[in-house]
């Protein structure tokens, strides 16, 4: 974090960088570093689901079952790759309750699967995908990232919003062996069933074997919302 004695007037004269969150108290100004994330959607077609994987829906209340799996995903990825065990079990355990109450937006359980191991461990969750419902609007606003109202009751059914691919995750001894991508392909054929024809991702700068499986799946990037192209199309006035 770097302060920085300003006054308010000179705090409001800072240039702003998009690797960076802006904050200002007691005549100071703290600028902390934060992590880029960027943005992707996937227009939706119907995918085989391969028979080698057990796919099973989940439900909300048996995200807590998930703690262990998403550990051991997550173990070697920031932002949980730097914390000691007990510390990334209880970020594990704050990051899955908040997906379960709605903090991600409503959870879409029709389109929320474990995948089961087949031959090792029988029965084992092998890995899991959950995906939510973001409020309609433009994709590459932040904004447009979380609900600035509470979603209406019926917003899955009618389809008001956009699904959100907000975990994905699988056991470090099944990585790359396709159990990813059949749960994706799950998790879009029961989009799919629902009337949904896009589901959008996020995925963090550095995080290469996510960004990787994202492009392998045909995820496509959206624009920036922090570049300077589209800080400048925000700021122009509209031509008339």
């Amino acid at each position: 974090m770097i302060e920085l004695p300003l006054t308010m007037e000179q705090f409001h004269q800072l240039p702003r960088n998009p690797a960076y969150k802006y904050e200002y108290s007691n005549g100071k100004a703290y600028l902390s570093p934060r992590a880029l994330h960027y943005h992707a959607v996937l227009g939706l077609e119907r995918r085989p689901v391969s028979e080698d994987v057990n796919i099973q829906p989940i439900k909300g209340n048996e995200l807590v079952d998930l703690v262990p799996l998403f550990c051991g995903a997550f173990h070697g990825i920031q932002p949980y790759g730097s914390l000691d065990e007990a510390t990334r079990e209880r970020a594990a355990r704050q990051a899955l309750e908040r997906t379960r109450t709605g903090g991600d937006g409503p959870l879409i359980e029709q389109a929320s699967f474990v995948a089961l191991d087949k031959n090792k461990r029988p029965g084992a969750t092998i890995g899991a995908i959950l995906v939510t419902l973001l409020p309609a609007g433009d994709p590459t606003d932040l904004d447009s990232y979380y609900w600035q109202e509470p979603p209406p009751d019926d917003c899955i059914a009618s389809r008001q919003g956009r699904p959100h691919l907000t975990w994905v995750f699988v056991s470090p001894l099944e990585s790359g062996c396709g159990v990813g991508s059949a749960l994706l392909a799950a998790a879009g054929n029961a989009l799919l069933d629902m009337g949904f024809t896009q589901l959008f991702t996020t995925f963090i700068s550095g995080n290469d074997s996510s960004m990787l499986w994202h492009w392998r799946n045909g995820f496509q990037l959206l624009p920036y919302s922090g570049s300077r192209r589209e800080i400048k199309k925000r700021l122009m006035p509209t031509s008339r």
